[in-house]
């Protein structure tokens, strides 16, 4: 086995432990030479050392009927699609994706819709995951999501 598939077998664990140990084994996972504080930006975020960090991003669907920016379906479908692309062109996939933050206008109402979406892109280990409600600047966004990915 490579030490990169060690890495990533660990980290994996680790992430799957959740809490500081998943944090505890991406800090490891930075090489030495990243240490310094170099940060790349890439189009998914910034990336330091085998670590990428997306920004968040919305999927408001403009051409949406009513103004209503789209279901929790249509915008959680945007948003990874478009984490999809950003992060193979960062060299990585939503499969090395270790930590995931949604943020939801309405949590209690739209999380089984957004869960049902996200199991269609994250259908293997699926990554350690946080979703929290909040308060969004307009009525059309009704979810927000970042993440953490390793880059083989």
């Amino acid at each position: 086995m490579s030490n990169s598939s060690k890495r990533r077998d660990f980290i994996r664990s680790a992430v799957k432990a959740g809490g500081m140990a998943g944090m505890a084994a991406m800090a490891l996972s930075v090489p030495a030479r990243a240490q310094g504080g170099k940060v790349e930006r890439t189009p998914a975020g910034a990336r330091v050392g085998n670590l990428v960090f997306t920004s968040g991003l919305t999927g408001v669907i403009k051409d949406a009927p009513n103004n209503s920016g789209g279901t929790i379906e249509e915008q959680t479908r945007n948003i990874l699609e478009k984490h999809k692309a950003n992060l193979a062109a960062a060299g990585t996939s939503l499969d090395n994706v270790l930590k995931v933050t949604v943020f939801m206008a309405d949590i209690r109402n739209d999380k089984p819709g957004m869960n049902k979406v996200y199991a269609e892109y994250f259908t293997n280990a699926r990554p350690s995951r946080s979703a929290v409600g909040v308060d969004f600047p307009d009525d059309q966004t009704r979810i927000e999501i970042e993440m953490i990915a390793w880059v083989p």
